[in-house]
């Protein structure tokens, strides 16, 4: 379609509806803040020595998301393991929280096995399935959320029951400070930028239809960093997953020790390239005057760029206007090209031979 700005068309290429789970992102996230508050823990799960987090995709970037977010405040280890692999650390103190959108992602519940064979607190966050009956068997809490604001049913547009089903375990269990008043301000915000990039504001004066239009056709590279590194992979797979096209990810300050001297080749780099610098006040002093700096090594290079300047009054704010961004960019992307944003006809086919 040329035009995004007729809803009709829109709606068409859209069977799912996962224009109307963009939609209620900040409703997912205030329903999983609300839930978690809800639910009760053992209380040695407020005392674990060192968090692993096991998850894939959607389920992986949105606890990565926090881990950047929370890096100066945890007061434990944090990580995040995304294959069939255990690491060493993890025994009776280890917290080990599954996350999985689905419930069904077998490289969580290998991680949760052995996680329970070694004596860890184990826990989650997902709508269900094996790995919720998994929990549920061996009588460990978690948060099984209803997911009755992604119509959709996709995992990666329900980023939000994710998103602040991890924050609201951590600050529910002590290992960050009580983030109830950050994450009311960050929802409220998010909810009015949302009617800033919607469906039905016009290309003209919506951010969101302009960013996809430019994106459309380029080999993107994202770069931000600090609180907004989590962020940014969650934002480069929906890129990947929702607009079907190549997307990279890089961060300041690691990119200036060596990507700079890789914008010479391939020739075609020059032509298709497009370094997207999101820009935030909230950056440490060092990384905004590094961002300028790149900017400039790179456009010397003949490499275009694009600044995007993050709003928010807070970093959490920020990180959560950028899932909204995010999301109805790459939704805006499948529909110039008339890509149903659902299917995944790859990944299918890979999960499909995997279990021959």
């Amino acid at each position: 379609m040329k035009s995004l700005d007729t809803m009709s068309a829109m709606k068409a290429i859209d069977p799912k509806n996962v224009l109307g789970s963009i939609d209620l992102f900040p409703d997912q996230c205030q329903q999983a803040w609300d839930d978690v508050a809800k639910l009760t823990f053992p209380k040695e799960y407020a005392s674990a020595d060192s968090i692993l987090i096991a998850g894939m995709g959607g389920s992986r970037f949105t606890p990565r998301t926090i881990k950047e977010y929370c890096f100066g405040e945890l007061t434990v280890p944090y990580e995040i393991t995304d294959d069939y692999r255990t690491p060493g650390f993890v025994g009776k103190n280890t917290l080990v929280i599954l996350s999985s959108y689905s419930g069904t992602t077998e490289e969580v519940l290998t991680i949760g096995k052995e996680a329970l064979k070694r004596g860890a607190m184990v826990t989650g966050v997902m709508a269900g399935g094996a790995i919720g009956a998994f929990l549920t068997e061996n009588h460990l809490p978690y948060y099984a959320f209803n997911p009755k604001n992604n119509p959709s049913g996709q995992p990666r547009i329900g980023g939000g029951y994710l998103l602040l089903g991890h924050l609201a375990l951590l600050s529910k269990l002590g290992y960050i400070p009580d983030q109830t008043t950050i994450v009311q301000t960050a929802i409220k915000e998010a909810r009015k930028y949302a009617a800033l990039v919607s469906a039905d504001v016009p290309e003209a004066q919506n951010p969101a239809k302009q960013l996809a239009r430019t994106l459309l056709g380029t080999h993107p590279f994202l770069v931000v960093s600090e609180f907004l590194r989590g962020w940014i992979n969650g934002f480069a797979n929906q890129i990947n997953e929702t607009a079907k096209m190549i997307s990279d990810f890089r961060y300041v300050p690691e990119l200036n020790h060596h990507l700079m001297e890789g914008l010479k080749r391939p020739e075609t780099l020059h032509e298709n390239g497009l370094f997207v610098f999101f820009r935030s006040d909230l950056y440490s002093p060092q990384i905004q005057k590094r961002f300028d700096i790149t900017k400039t090594v790179v456009e010397k290079q003949q490499v275009k760029t694009l600044d995007i300047n993050m709003t928010g009054s807070t970093p959490f704010s920020q990180i959560l206007m950028g899932n909204v961004l995010g999301s109805y960019t790459t939704f805006y992307m499948a529909m110039l090209t008339d890509t149903d944003p659902v299917a995944i006809p790859w990944v299918d086919y890979f999960k499909k031979e995997l279990s021959k």
